[in-house]
C-alpha cells in the first residue's frame, strides 16, 4: 500500500527568529475575514515550511486551534510516513513554472487530525513569491463522507448487479427445468425420453453426459452417452459397453450411497481407480474429463439410476450452483423413469396375461386332448389289449411331459418378465458346464441321427453363474439346433474366450435365420419361419436371453456363411476379487 499523500508538498528552510511579521493593512484584515468564513480549510506556509495561516474551517477539520499551529511545521498535519515525500513534491512544485494546482488534479491526499486519526481529502495548492520568499497556500476539503457515500453507492450498484444476474440465472434455470419437464412428460418410452433429455443437457450443462439405470436384476445398464462434439461421439459411444464389472464405474458411489458427488478436478489416479481395463482407461483419458458431478435418480427410498455430467478443460469446473440444478433435474427425471417403468410393467403384465391365456387355451389344450382321447379309448376297449393300452399310456406320458414343459417354460418366462429369475451363483468352469449339458442330452442327440462336434479349448476363465440356469440355456440352444437340423446334418457345441467374457455357442446346419428375423428371434412366443422337425413352446430362446441378461450378459444369433445359424450366450468372466470396489 502506498504512503498517503498530502496537499502541501515541499522543502524549505526553518523560519528565522527575526522574520518580518506580515502587514496588517485593511485589505489584509478584510482578506483574513473572508478566509476565516470560508467553508473549506485554508492553510498557508512560508518558505520555511511553517504554518502562517490556519482558518476556522481548518480548525474544525484538524482539531487544532489557530494559536496552536501558527509557526509550527506543517508536519503536524501530515501522516508520518508521507512527510519526506511531501517535502520532495513541494520542492519540485516550487521550482516548476506552474503557479497553482486545482483541486482534484493531484487525486486523493491524506491529513492527520490532532487525535492522530488520518482522513482523506482533496486539495488545491498555489504559490506566490513575496519579499524574496515563496509562500504556499492549500485549500482542503475533507472527502470522508463523500468516499463513504461513493462506496455505499458502489456497493448498492454491486448488489443490484448481483441481484439482476441472480434473477437472470434463476430465469434461465426455470426455463431449463421447464424444458426438461416438457421432454420428460412427452413420452412413456424412457429410452427415447432420456435421449432427448441428454440433448438438452449437452452442451447447456455439460461437455458430455451419461445416464445409468438400475435394472430389475440389480445390475447397472448404461442407457446413453452423449458428447457435444460430433467428432468425439464415437469415442463416447465406446462407454456404452460399460460397466461390465459391477464394482467399478463412475456413477457407482452415488448409486450405492444415494448421495450426489461433485469432483472439480479429475486426476489420472481417479480414472485408474474406476477403469475396468486398459481399453476403458484409454477411453476415459481421451475424453479428457476435467470435472464432473453425479446425481442420483431416486424414486421414494430407492436409487434407480444416476446422471453424470462432465466438462473438459474448456469448461468451468462444476460448483455448488450446478449441483443444485442437477439435483432438481434428477428429481424430475427419476419421476419420469418411474412412470415409464410402471407403464411398461403394466403393458408387459397385460401381454403376459394374454400370452398365457393363449398358451393355456391353445397349446396346453393339445396334450390334454390327446390324454383325453387315450383315456377314452382305454375305457371303451372291452378287449383290453395290453399292448395297445401300453402304447396309449406312453402317449399319455409324453403328453403330460409336454404339458409340464409348457408350464415350466411359462413360469420361467413370467419370472424373467418380472425381473425375478432366481439365481444361485458360484464360480464355475465353462468347459465343465458344456460337457455336463452335452452328457445330459446325449440320448436326445443320439436319436436324431445328427453329428455332434464339441469345440472347446483346454482352459477357459471361470464364470460366476448359476450352473443349472446356464446349462438350461445351453440345453435350449442345443434343442433348438436339433429341432431345425435335418437328419445327416451337424451341430457344433462349444465355448470360447472373448475380450468381454466367455461365449457359449451352438451352431447348426439347418435352413438358417432370415436377416430380418435376427433381432426378433429371442422375443417371447415369436415363431421362426424355419422348417422345424419337432414342436416347441415358443419360449425357449426368450428364456435363453433372460438367463443371459440375468447374469449380466447377452444372447444373439448370427447367420453362418454357408448354411445354418449360430446362437451365442456371452457371460462376463468372474472377477479376480469379487470384493474389490472403486
Amino acid at each position: 500500500m502506498s504512503s498517503p499523500i498530502d496537499f502541501n508538498l515541499g522543502d524549505a528552510a526553518p523560519l528565522s527568529d527575526n522574520a518580518r511579521a506580515p502587514d496588517t493593512s485593511d485589505a489584509e484584515v478584510r482578506l483574513r475575514g473572508i478566509i476565516a468564513l470560508a467553508a473549506d480549510a485554508i492553510v498557508s506556509i512560508d518558505d520555511g515550511y511553517r504554518i502562517t495561516l490556519f482558518n476556522t474551517a481548518a480548525e474544525e477539520m484538524f482539531g487544532y486551534r489557530q494559536e496552536e499551529v501558527l509557526g509550527q511545521p506543517l508536519d503536524i498535519l501530515l501522516p508520518e510516513l508521507s512527510r519526506d515525500a511531501h517535502r520532495e513534491h513541494l520542492r519540485r512544485f516550487r521550482e516548476s513554472p506552474v503557479t497553482s494546482r486545482r483541486m482534484g488534479e493531484r487525486g486523493q491526499v491524506w491529513g492527520r487530525r490532532r487525535d492522530g486519526l488520518l482522513f482523506p481529502a482533496e486539495a488545491s495548492i498555489s504559490k506566490i513569491a513575496s519579499g524574496g520568499a515563496m509562500h504556499f497556500t492549500a485549500v482542503l476539503r475533507d472527502v470522508t463522507e463523500q468516499l463513504r457515500a461513493e462506496r455505499e453507492r458502489e456497493e448498492l450498484l454491486q448488489r443490484q448487479t448481483e441481484a439482476r444476474e441472480a434473477a437472470e440465472v434463476a430465469e434461465r434455470r426455470i426455463q431449463f427445468l421447464s424444458n426438461a419437464s416438457t421432454i420428460l412428460h412427452s413420452s412413456l418410452d424412457y429410452q427415447r425420453t432420456f435421449d432427448a433429455l441428454l440433448r438438452l443437457i449437452v452442451p447447456e450443462l455439460a461437455t458430455f453426459a451419461v445416464i445409468d439405470v438400475v435394472e430389475a436384476t440389480g445390475r447397472i445398464k448404461r442407457l446413453n452417452v452423449l458428447h457435444h462434439d460430433p467428432a468425439k461421439q464415437a469415442l463416447a459411444d465406446r462407454l456404452r459397453a460399460y460397466p461390465h464389472d459391477q464394482q467399478r464405474y463412475l456413477t457407482r458411489r452415488t448409486i450405492v450411497s444415494g448421495e450426489p458427488e461433485l469432483t472439480d478436478h479429475v486426476t489420472d489416479e481417479l480414472l485408474v481407480a474406476v477403469a475396468e481395463g486398459e481399453t476403458h482407461l484409454q477411453t476415459l483419458r481421451e475424453l479428457a474429463l476435467a470435472s464432473y458431478l453425479v446425481v442420483p435418480l431416486r424414486v421414494r427410498d430407492d436409487v434407480v439410476g444416476a446422471i453424470l455430467l462432465a466438462r473438459d478443460a474448456h469448461g468451468a469446473p462444476y460448483a455448488e450452483r450446478e449441483l443444485v440444478l442437477a439435483l432438481e433435474l434428477a428429481q424430475r427425471a427419476a419421476a419420469a423413469l418411474d412412470n415409464a417403468r410402471l407403464y411398461d410393467q403394466a403393458q408387459r403384465a397385460i401381454r403376459a396375461r394374454d400370452d398365457v391365456l393363449g398358451v393355456v387355451s391353445h397349446d396346453l389344450r393339445t396334450p390334454l386332448s390327446v390324454i383325453s382321447m387315450c383315456v377314452s379309448s382305454v375305457l371303451a376297449d372291452d378287449a383290453a389289449n395290453a399292448e395297445r393300452t401300453r402304447q396309449q399310456m406312453h402317449t399319455v406320458r409324453d403328453s403330460l411331459d409336454w404339458a409340464d414343459l409348457l408350464i415350466r417354460d411359462l413360469l420361467d418366462v413370467s419370472a424373467i418378465e418380472a425381473g425375478g429369475l432366481s439365481l444361485t451363483r458360484r464360480r464355475e468352469d465353462p468347459v465343465l458346464l458344456v460337457g455336463r449339458e452335452v452328457h445330459r442330452l446325449r440320448s436326445l442327440i443320439a436319436e436324431r441321427a445328427i453329428a455332434t462336434r464339441i469345440d472347446l479349448p483346454e482352459r477357459l476363465p471361470d464364470v460366476d453363474v448359476d450352473a443349472e440356469r446356464v446349462m438350461q440355456a445351453l440345453g435350449n440352444l442345443i434343442g433348438n439346433a436339433l429341432k431345425f437340423t435335418p437328419s445327416g446334418g451337424e451341430i457344433r457345441i462349444g465355448a470360447a474366450e472373448e475380450p468381454d467374457g466367455v461365449r457359449f455357442f451352438v451352431s447348426d446346419s439347418g435352413p438358417g435365420v432370415p436377416e430380418e428375423d435376427l433381432e426378433r428371434i429371442f422375443d417371447r412366443f415369436w415363431t421362426a419361419r424355419r422348417t422345424s422337425r419337432t414342436r416347441g413352446t415358443g419360449m425357449g430362446l426368450a428364456i435363453v436371453r433372460g438367463i443371459a441378461e440375468a447374469h449380466g450378459g447377452r444372447a444373439w444369433a448370427e447367420r453362418n456363411p454357408g448354411v445354418g445359424a449360430t446362437f451365442n450366450i456371452l457371460i462376463p468372466v468372474a472377477p479376480h476379487d469379487s470384493s474389490s470396489s472403486d
